[in-house]
């Protein structure tokens, strides 16, 4: 169904993103969940679990005039409308020329201070999410390729041979890029 939410609540409609046993194994130790994001072919970028919300099937989007080269537009979500950030625009520093549709849409939560409610924005996700578990032993250096990632990320840990930042919601939506 087109536009259609997929609720992080509601763990059945969100583990049809993922194979069925696509929580991939990390280190023994503690580790946390997070989602796995493809936002280019071969680069990855992650979210707390609990900040992912829902994953819509390609919703419609309201271009906006002079809004950053990054934002794709407007998708509405549940009577709020959201922007919808285009992760490789912004972490490029420019926009691609001929940008693929964004397909899925990832909503997710962030919070401008702590007490403060909830605000809602989105990321194109134009392959599906993934599950993971995360362990501290998988730490490791940010990627070279913007300069963006120390603003925009909690942290990074190696996944399959790739660096993934874990990115910060708040920064994201909530603090224009430096």
């Amino acid at each position: 169904m087109r536009g259609r939410g997929v609720s992080a609540m509601d763990a059945g409609p969100m583990r049809e993103t993922m194979d069925p046993g696509e929580a991939e194994s990390a280190p023994a130790g503690p580790r946390a969940p997070a989602r796995l994001l493809e936002y280019k072919w071969g680069s990855f970028v992650a979210f707390p679990a609990h900040t992912t919300i829902a994953l819509i099937d390609s919703p419609p989007v309201v271009e906006v005039p002079g809004s950053p080269y990054y934002c794709r537009g407007l998708i509405g979500w549940q009577g709020r409308w959201l922007p919808l950030l285009d992760l490789n625009a912004l972490l490029r520093a420019y926009p691609e020329p001929e940008a693929p549709a964004s397909g899925h849409v990832l909503v997710l939560a962030y919070q401008e201070a702590p007490g403060r409610p909830l605000e809602y924005g989105a990321v194109c996700a134009r392959l599906l999410v993934r599950m993971i578990e995360v362990a501290d032993s998988q730490r490791c250096e940010l990627p070279r390729d913007s300069d963006l990632w120390p603003w925009v990320s909690l942290s990074c840990f190696g996944h399959e041979g790739h660096a993934v930042p874990v990115l910060d919601t708040r920064r994201l939506f909530a603090q224009p890029p430096p």
